[in-house]
């Protein structure tokens, strides 16, 4: 009896040593304690092993492992009841860099910022998005990202001049004369280019060197008024030429005109203008009358009058008080002729 006992226990050992690649798991567990286990692989679901570890319970399962899987627990991990393993597969993905398709995998999760950072280094070179830097890869898709560069270079171009308008007294009012007609300079620059995939889209002069400087360009605007005294020697002082010429002085008066008040044209002159300081009596034939001059010691003057005395180069100037006009006498003056004649 003994003997059949033992006998039967061999059988039994035997059986159950040919059954453990068939099923040792199915086998064990009608016996033995089960452990709950959840595996998550795009889809979630519960197993019940009585294995050790997650090496088993994947081998158990007749899981296929590839390079392009990984799990939330190492493959030696211990189970235990309740334990939720997470498979990841690679998502497959295309970049475009400027016109350059990229094939590439990424873990789950992954996103545009941390696939751009690993191409620039891959690449060795900038590179941009124009999307949201923080979202994450999708599976199939084609992310288009453009390469970023700056080049320096150093280029030689003109240096603009300034234009300068001078508000002076030295001027007839309402005239304007270019004083400075203006040069362009040279300077040599460095200017940094930005290339936004292969385009250029700004430059910027980081570094200048004036080689030669530009001049000005100078408007002399005028607002001298008739009378006005002026330095015939300052640069905004323009005339087209100077003569020397023989002045004396007259009034409105009697003496002078042979008019007094009330009298018809009284203080007006040869051109209709009444007279004030600053309207001198000129030879029409050699001065125009509406000529502008700048009489020496006397100011801005207009010629606007004739007088039956005054011939060739001749000047009789315009004061309101005759002993100021006796005062004056006859003399020789400069004159510079403002107007071309």
């Amino acid at each position: 009896m003994k003997k059949l006992k033992i006998i039967v226990v061999a059988v039994f050992l035997l059986v159950a040593i040919i059954m453990i690649p068939h099923g040792t798991g199915r086998f064990i567990a009608a016996d033995a304690t089960k452990l709950e286990i959840t595996l998550y692989d795009g889809v979630s679901y519960k197993v019940l092993t009585a294995t050790a570890t997650v090496a088993c319970l994947l081998y158990e399962l007749e899981m296929e492992i590839t390079d392009d899987m990984r799990f939330s627990h190492g493959m030696e991990t211990l189970l235990r009841n309740g334990m939720v393993i997470i498979v990841e597969r690679q998502l497959n993905f295309a970049v475009m860099v400027d016109d350059v398709r990229l094939e590439r995998a990424v873990w789950p999760n992954t996103t545009v910022k941390q696939v751009l950072i690993l191409l620039q280094q891959e690449q060795d070179t900038a590179l941009v998005y124009g999307g949201n830097y923080g979202r994450r890869i999708v599976s199939g898709e084609t992310l288009q990202l453009q390469t970023w560069r700056q080049r320096t270079h150093t280029e030689v171009i003109p240096l603009e001049y300034a234009v300068v308008e001078n508000i002076t007294n030295y001027v007839w009012d309402g005239r304007t004369h270019l004083r400075q007609t203006g040069e362009e300079g040279m300077q040599e620059v460095t200017v940094a280019v930005v290339y936004v995939g292969g385009i250029e889209q700004n430059r910027e002069i980081i570094d200048s060197l004036v080689i030669t400087p530009s001049v000005d360009r100078i408007y002399d605007i005028g607002v001298g008024q008739l009378g006005a005294l002026a330095d015939v020697a300052a640069p905004d002082f323009h005339y087209v030429r100077r003569v020397r010429m023989e002045a004396t002085a007259y009034t409105a008066g009697f003496c002078c005109t042979g008019k007094r008040p009330g009298d018809r044209g009284y203080r007006i002159t040869a051109s209709g203008r009444e007279v004030e300081h600053g309207i001198v009596a000129v030879d029409r034939r050699l001065i125009p009358l509406g000529t502008m001059l700048y009489v020496e010691g006397y100011g801005f003057a207009l010629a606007a009058d004739v007088g039956g005395a005054i011939r060739g180069y001749k000047i009789d100037l315009f004061m309101e008080e005759l002993p100021d006009a006796r005062q004056f006498g006859r003399r020789h003056i400069y004159v510079w002729i403002l107007d071309e004649i």
